[in-house]
């Protein structure tokens, strides 16, 4: 007994023990903490465990530490704020530049459409400029379901990809902190529009902290049930991503700057009280040299956990680790008011410690709460990290329970003016008053009608009058097409002949069903309901009261697309007889060939319902129109008032000049009148003096003297018109009137210009991080595969897969990191594709078979001198161990042999492979190509598997033959080249001897003249016929399924392939036999033996045996499997491609593109977005793409970038020597002396002659078919193994790739001398 007395002692000790720490404000480690922290760190693993990926999208119920929400659709929306006072969901982003530039932007959603908004930048040359609210943040009437309030806006683009970050207002110059001094400083105009790019993946602090540092801080604190509740309770979802800004700046009275800043963003939703924290001290940094980001944190918050420590640091190629220790004291920084400007700390990520000195250049303040109870402190800082120069931000919080408050009344927050969801009983019926609730919807009264429904639900709380009124509803459209079956043919007829692309007649069918529409009588049951409600909305005498009838169409007035002007209006109108033609006229007026062509172009359903609004005219002595934003810059800060005498029809009609005030709105929404302009108002738009004829006269005027508004009375309609904003949550253009001192609202449509993009945007919007300034960025190897610009579609399809390609191979190859959102080996800059070599070379390196120079030689041509092993290692964690690269070179080829099994597995799998075969609309073909991308991945990653062994073992020969020197001469570049001149089975090269087998048969058949006379499109037909011989009409159809699925810059969506678009092959034919190429015979191939014996290197005798024995036929043949490899995932592609030719003939058959061509300059996900909503927005952004295309096109880039890709101007050589040598690397033997023929463009081929030496900037397989023509082959890229090289060899056609500028220096019609051998090419004189 006395036994278990002392052992249950002795265990209730323990657990005292275990359970209590050792008490005070900050909670220190008690006897037991290290039992407590490790009894957690197994619970948060196997909480952890428990919770991952398991195949299933995670609820936002799960969410606590150890688990959390994955899906990024899921967290990279507005959320759905918590069932609590303190509910908040907050974005956040940073950034900071080179030059000293630095910004802090925040927008955070609570409850009741209250907010916070932060708004600080500090610019050099400019000086710090914050939101005139600040140091107070808090904002109010927020719209729902969107970060937007006190002019910033935030949108996400794609889901942790990008997003588009904006301010469009005022902001105050200089410093202001105390919330209680007057703010002094000048309030001028800025506008910020940013776009955020990813570089590298999030880092989720509910599930990627240190788990060891959790659970300390845990292990400190005093468990109690108390402490668990609070623990397991409200809780905060916190996610952070680095990335980078890039846009413009416009201050005013300075000239425009282009940003470029490194960048942290979060997202914070859940619970969050920031009184909950006593302090804490949040340090982002950004290392500029090697492109080092880190984030460290330490939090306390007593009663919870009061001493916490977390980050992360993320290397330049996108591989993040948790923060493991840090040893900022927070106490003693933080315990003064102020934290001292200089300090320093150690924190310690992957292994390595890193050293930060921190200098304050400027901090700012900001409040939290009308209490003011937090206080922020968001201070810009510069650093010294490890000696190297840093720059970024440093966050402090103060709990600040002594205020003061903010004295002033709290503003009112206003209900949200919605649409109804639940319409009841709303089918069927004719009419609908303003003040039925039902009449709100747009979908039953057109845009128009629900406007004015919105407005009069709010008419008493704004002091304005909304004149009584009714809506025909669009089934009362329909009911009439049901009794009239001709005007439905008549609207069917003009549907059939857009999707026909008879857009020639489209002009008359329009007309036609515009008098049918005007002429039929309306229908008995519409005209009954609409003779009553007239009686039951403006009395017996309705008769006499002056009505305005307009088109309230499905779709106007929306966000996106206003169709303002495209219907007809009917003002003055009397008597029932003509409010029925007014209807009819209303009706009609939403098929004129411009409402139509406005539809048709937007991507809008062309046979429409039409409702019309019915409304009781007001006789205005003065009317026109204001917008809340400014709508020619998107101003959140400028408000635009237009007003002439009469009727507001003068005003919107644009048939006299009105007066035009422009006011400035400030924070707190007062207004002041900036300027004046006196329009002359010489057009008076009133309604007709005699009753009985109705209608509007317009009256001449001599030129006004004076404004037609008093300032009180433009301060009055600018004030109920921020009232009108708040109340729909958006900016708003108003149509207004003013009889006597009674005013009243006539329209509230969105403003659609609030937020244009311009040119430049457009150019750059698909632009890349590069996350050092010595980062090597090249056009070559992607500039021979994907030359030129990219469409949208290609660049969000192929570019992310070849990024992930390289990636996993990389992986594979070397152990590097595969990003789920970041774009790291192909980036883009300006529509062009580019691979970044740093950052491949950072993949690749953790391998015994790495070789730096090897890689370059692969993807440029060249060894480059200045990209240092160092330069490379300095941005990304420490190199492999030997062992390490070992067992990587092992895996590599058990995981390569694994991949190209798959790869070839796809040569027999796409004899029956299609995608969304059996598709019949838009949304399901899309549905089936998202669920076959996976495949698309696929054959690309096998297929770079495939290329990889390609690259290895070339790098193993070129090193023999090199003497194991890393300095490898042209002389080496000439032996490889040398020994690699037979390859087998290399596919491509069969195109020109199978071109040239068709073109020797037309000629022996007699048939030349005749298919030489032939139209392009006539002889693609004449192949396919029963006409043609049947040995000639065998191999076409034998060429076009063997290689039918290439072209030029195959990889790109929008170019069809030679199968789908045969012409292209004809012309070549054609220049086959034109210029008798087809006779040529090709050029022997040397033996083994013999290269072996011409090598110009000095090898041993040991590397010549193993050369001879073994590895020149293994290269050989990894070339050739490399060219079979390319084009199984060409082949593979193209049955992508196909399928989105059909995804875009589905688009345009249902109205939802004007164009097919239109589809390919959107993103994949923009597409769904598309043909999910319709949005006109879209097609009117894949315009703009097109248009700017051809500027994308002209412009160039060097062949290697250091750092991010800047655009070089071509000069044109004014004087040239009459001799000269240019340089390359050979890659196919022997010597020709010819003519020129400078090809820029594959459209210009046709001028190729036999005997050129063709100069040109890349080759890929749609330059094959004209290597009979040509003497010799010289390229701009490229590199060993790069197509045009292979070709070359195959052919025995000498060739030199990677000679920079050859297209310049060389010109048409230049003698010149081409050396494959010692890679010259020399002009000769004439």
């Amino acid at each position: 007994m006395w036994l278990a007395v002392c052992i249950g002692g002795l265990l209730l000790y323990f657990l005292w023990e275990l359970l209590r720490s050792s008490g005070g404000d900050v909670s220190k480690p008690g006897r037991f903490f290290y039992t407590k922290k490790w009894m957690l760190r197994l619970l948060l693993l196997l909480n952890g465990y428990r919770k991952s990926d398991s195949g299933q999208k995670s609820s936002r119920k799960e969410r606590g530490y150890g688990i959390s929400i994955r899906d990024p659709l899921v967290l990279e929306v507005c959320q759905p704020l918590e069932d609590h006072t303190m509910a908040i969901d907050s974005t956040y982003f940073n950034g900071f530049a080179e030059d000293g530039t630095s910004l802090a932007l925040r927008i955070a959603r609570k409850h009741n459409r209250e907010g916070e908004v932060w708004v600080m930048l500090d610019v050099p040359g400019i000086g710090y400029l914050q939101h005139p609210l600040h140091p107070d943040t808090g904002v109010y009437n927020m719209p729902d379901g969107a970060y937007r309030s006190g002019g910033c806006e935030f949108k996400v683009i794609e889901p942790m990809r990008s997003w588009r970050v904006v301010y469009n207002g005022l902001l105050r110059q200089g410093l202001h902190n105390d919330p209680q001094a007057e703010k002094t400083g000048r309030l001028v105009t800025v506008k910020l529009a940013l776009r955020w790019e990813c570089s590298g993946d999030p880092f989720n602090f509910d599930i990627d902290i240190d788990k060891s540092l959790l659970a300390e801080a845990v292990a400190k604190e005093t468990w109690t049930r108390k402490f668990w509740q609070k623990l397991r309770g409200n809780h905060q979802t916190h996610y952070e991503q680095c990335g980078e800004l890039m846009g413009t700046l416009e201050v005013e009275g300075y000239e425009a700057r282009h940003l470029v800043l490194k960048s942290f963003r979060d997202h914070t939703f859940g619970v969050r009280n920031w009184e909950m924290f006593e302090r804490y001290a949040i340090h982002f940094i950004w290392i500029e040299e090697v492109g080092v980001m880190a984030m460290v944190a330490c939090l306390w918050m007593p009663g919870y956990i009061t001493h916490l420590q977390a980050g992360y640091l993320m290397y330049s190629n996108g591989v993040t680790y948790p923060v493991t220790s840090v040893t900022l004291d927070l106490d003693t920084l933080t315990r003064d008011h102020t934290p001292p400007d200089r300090y320093s700390f150690t924190f310690c990520a992957a292994g390595e410690h890193y050293h930060v000195y921190s200098v304050a250049t400027v901090t700012p303040e900001v409040y939290h709460y009308r209490s003011r109870g937090s206080r922020i402190l968001e201070r810009m800082c510069t650093y010294r990290v490890n000696g190297k120069t840093a720059r970024g931000l440093a966050e402090f919080h103060y709990r600040n329970p002594s205020g003061p408050a903010i004295a002033d009344r709290e503003p009112v927050t206003l209900p949200l003016l919605r649409e109804p969801v639940d319409l009841g009983v709303s089918k069927g019926q004719i009419t609908l008053q303003f003040t039925d609730p039902v009449c709100q919807s747009s979908g039953v009264v057109g845009g128009k009608g629900a406007q004015l429904a919105l407005l009069t639900q709010i008419q008493s709380q704004v002091g304005a009058t909304v004149p009584k009124g009714f809506c025909l509803t669009l089934d009362a459209f329909e009911l009439q097409l049901v009794e009239y079956p001709e005007i439905v043919e008549s609207l069917e007829h003009i549907v059939e002949s857009i999707r026909q692309e008879k857009l020639d007649v489209l002009q008359t069918l329009c007309s036609e069903a515009v008098e049918l529409l005007a002429s039929c009588k309306v229908c008995q049951p519409i005209e009954t309901k609409l003779i009553s409600q007239l009686q039951a909305t403006f009395g017996d005498k309705y008769q006499h009261v002056r009505l305005a009838i307009r088109s309230s169409a499905a779709g106007e007035d929306g966000g996106e697309s206003s169709s303002a002007g495209q219907m007809e209006t009917f003002l003055g109108v009397v008597s029932h007889d003509n409010v029925l033609e007014a209807v009819r006229k209303c009706w009609s007026s939403a098929y004129t060939y411009q409402a139509v062509e406005y539809r048709r172009q937007h991507g809008q359903p062309v046979r429409t319902s039409v409702g019309v609004v019915v409304q009781e005219m007001v006789r205005s002595e003065v009317a026109g129109v204001i917008f809340t934003n400014d709508p020619r810059t998107g101003n959140s800060g400028r408000m635009v008032l237009d007003a002439s005498f009469g009727l507001g029809e003068a005003v919107v009609s644009g048939k006299t000049t009105p007066d035009s005030f422009i006011l400035q709105r400030y924070h707190d929404n007062s207004v002041e009148i900036l300027e004046r302009h006196l329009g002359n108002k010489t057009v008076e738009i009133a309604m007709a003096v005699i009753l009985d004829d109705g209608g509007v006269t317009e009256k001449q005027r001599a030129p006004a003297k004076e404004c037609c508004l008093h300032d009180n009375q433009v301060v009055t309609l600018a004030t109920l018109a921020i009232k009108i904003e708040d109340y729909f949550g958006s900016p708003r253009d108003i149509e207004w009137a003013m009889a006597g001192e009674n005013i009243y609202l006539l329209q509230a449509r969105p403003v659609t210009t609030s937020d244009q993009e311009t040119d430049d945007d457009i150019i750059h919007e698909f632009d890349s991080p590069v996350m050092t300034p010595h980062d090597r960025v090249t056009i070559g190897n992607i500039g021979e595969m994907m030359p030129g610009c990219v469409t949208p579609l290609t660049g969000s399809v192929f570019g992310r897969a070849v990024d992930y390609a390289t990636s996993v191979v990389g992986a594979d190859f070397g152990g590097g990191n595969v990003s789920r959102f970041a774009s790291k080996s192909t980036i883009c800059n300006s529509g062009r594709l580019f691979i970044n070599l740093t950052h491949v070379a950072q993949n690749y390196q953790k391998s015994l078979l790495y070789q730096k120079e090897a890689l370059e030689l692969n993807l440029v041509g060249a060894v480059l001198a200045d990209h240092t092993q160092d330069m490379i290692d300095s941005s990304c964690q420490h190199r492999a161990s030997f062992l390490t690269k070992l067992y990587n070179v092992a895996r590599f080829f058990i995981v390569n042999n694994r991949k190209v099994k798959v790869a070839d597995g796809w040569q027999e799998r796409l004899k029956t492979y299609q995608v969304g075969r059996d598709c019949e609309r838009s949304a399901d073909l899309y549905d089936a190509i998202c669920r076959q991308l996976p495949d698309y991945y696929q054959v690309w990653e096998t297929s770079v598997h495939k290329s990889s062994k390609s690259g290895s073992y070339g790098g193993v020969v070129m090193g023999i033959i090199a003497g194991g020197k890393n300095d490898w001469s042209t002389e080496n570049c000439s032996d490889l080249a040398l020994l690699l001149s037979q390859c087998h089975n290399v596919y491509s090269a069969d195109v020109p001897l199978a071109l040239k087998d068709i073109a020797k048969c037309i000629v022996e058949k007699q048939l030349s003249e005749e298919f030489m006379n032939k139209t392009d499109k006539d002889s693609v037909a004449w192949m396919g016929s029963p006409q043609c011989p049947a040995l000639l009409s065998e191999k076409y159809r034998s060429f076009l399924c063997r290689h039918g699925h290439r072209c030029v810059r195959e990889a790109e969506f929008v170019e069809k392939s030679w199968r789908a678009e045969p012409e292209k092959l004809i012309r070549v034919i054609k220049a086959l036999i034109r210029s008798e190429a087809f006779t040529d015979s090709q050029s022997p191939v040397p033996s083994l033996d013999s290269c072996m014996a011409q090598l110009q290197s000095s090898v041993s005798w040991l590397g010549r045996f193993l050369l001879r024995h073994w590895l020149v036929q293994k290269a050989r043949d990894a070339v050739g499997n490399r060219e079979l490899g390319k084009s199984i995932a060409v082949e593979a592609a193209d049955r992508f491609k196909q399928a989105y030719w059909r995804l875009a003939d589905m688009l345009f058959l249902e109205g939802r593109l004007p164009e097919r061509e239109l589809m390919f300059y959107l993103t994949h996900r923009e597409i769904g977005e598309l043909i999910q909503t319709r949005s006109a927005r879209l097609v009117t952004k894949a315009v703009r793409r097109r248009r700017l295309q051809p500027v994308q096109s002209e412009l160039e880039f060097p062949r290697i970038s250091v750092g991010r890709p800047v655009p070089i101007e071509r000069k044109s050589l004014e004087q040239r020597q009459a001799t000269f040598t240019l340089k390359g690397m050979p890659v196919s033997r022997g010597c020709v002396q010819g003519t020129a023929r400078v090809i820029r463009s594959l459209t210009e081929a046709d001028q190729i002659q036999k005997g050129d030496i063709l100069i040109v900037s890349y080759t890929d397989v749609g330059w094959t078919p004209y290597f009979p023509l040509i003497a010799g082959l010289v390229t701009e890229l490229g590199g060993l193994v790069s197509h045009g090289a292979v070709v070359a060899r195959e052919y025995g056609l000498p060739c030199v790739v990677n000679v920079p500028n050859a297209t310049i220096h060389l010109l048409t019609g230049d003698m010149v001398r081409l050396d494959g051998t010692k890679g010259t090419v020399d002009r000769l004189e004439s």
